[in-house]
């Protein structure tokens, strides 16, 4: 992973970065109904979590094949089941990555800038078979993992530390295959001022789309990652409707504000085959968050912050970005 940080606001060029093949036969009206028409579904359908039994003492990152999946940097404990499956693009090993980072100023003013001797990370890789009539039914229980503690085998083995990565892999099978970034150029080898001057320039555009209010012209961009999210989901049309109705929103609410892009920072995942800017803030309800963002009331008239993911590839053969997830 590498990063390079823009402490402003992103310039105003407005080239056209992203590009996506048979742009003029999708719009918000057919969207829905091409995914669907684009999934294939199976008799047997695996479907991979990873379960969060407890994450003491820090707050943490996890990756699933070095793309960000779930984040938690509040003070609170917390247990979930994160989605894992739209980050496996096809059958073999699946790499989960967690960081750990001090809990920092608590509620209390106290501050925990090391991580603490009782750290500890316990997970677990869960499959279904979203086939069944009640997928949770198949529910089994593939792996788990444990933390490595110091010999004592009490005290967390980075106790004292500012930082701690570790990885551990998982073996899956889906009947699947998406193409993904598995062949895109890899980002590392570029110029990152030039690669930073590029990024910029593709998210301006998209920002633009939003803030003109420019849906069709958006869903064109999107529509390809869409599709292969869609199918590593097994995704029935109503999901698929709920999902466009989401991301419609921004361009139908008119309470909907976009943000503007700043302080910020580029990052590479995915092996250096992904490229995306996210938010440079220390602030918890911020922290590593996309940078194309806005704020809307609801029905109830509370103030509701949505962001916007865009994860960009250069797939091979090509020069231009391509929006992947």
């Amino acid at each position: 992973m590498m990063f390079l940080i823009c402490l402003g606001s992103c310039s105003e060029a407005v080239k056209n970065e992203i590009n996506q093949s048979n742009m003029e036969e999708i719009n918000a009206s057919n969207i829905s109904e091409k995914i669907f028409k684009s999934i294939k579904y199976y008799p047997e359908e695996p479907y991979y979590f990873l379960e969060i039994k407890n994450i003491l003492g820090c707050t943490f990152e996890i990756l699933v094949n070095d793309v960000p999946t779930f984040k938690f940097f509040q003070e609170e404990q917390v247990s979930a089941e994160v989605d894992v499956q739209l980050m496996i693009l096809k059958s073999g090993p699946q790499k989960i990555t967690y960081k750990l980072y001090p809990i920092g100023k608590r509620e209390n003013g106290d501050v925990i800038d090391k991580l603490p001797d009782w750290t500890e990370v316990n997970l677990n890789i869960l499959k279904i078979n979203k086939k069944k009539v009640d997928p949770y039914t198949s529910k089994e229980i593939l792996l788990e993992h444990h933390s490595l503690k110091k010999p004592d085998g009490k005290t967390f083995i980075a106790a004292g530390e500012n930082y701690y990565e570790h990885s551990f892999t998982f073996n899956a099978q889906v009947p699947y295959e998406n193409k993904g970034w598995s062949n895109s150029k890899d980002l590392r080898k570029m110029d990152q001022k030039e690669l930073l001057q590029k990024t910029e320039a593709a998210y301006k555009q998209v920002w633009n789309l939003i803030n003109d209010k420019k849906t069709d012209d958006y869903f064109k961009l999107i529509y390809h990652s869409q599709v292969e999210i869609g199918q590593s989901g097994f995704t029935e049309q109503e999901e698929i409707n709920n999902v466009i109705k989401d991301k419609t929103l921004p361009f139908k609410e008119s309470s909907y504000k976009i943000e503007p892009m700043e302080n910020y920072k580029m990052v590479l995942y995915g092996d250096g085959k992904l490229v995306c800017l996210e938010q440079n803030s220390s602030d918890p309800r911020l922290r590593k968050e996309y940078v194309l963002w806005g704020k809307y009331k609801d029905e109830d008239g509370n103030t509701i912050a949505m962001f916007t993911s865009l994860y960009l590839h250069i797939p091979a053969g090509k020069t231009g970005f391509e929006v992947i997830r």
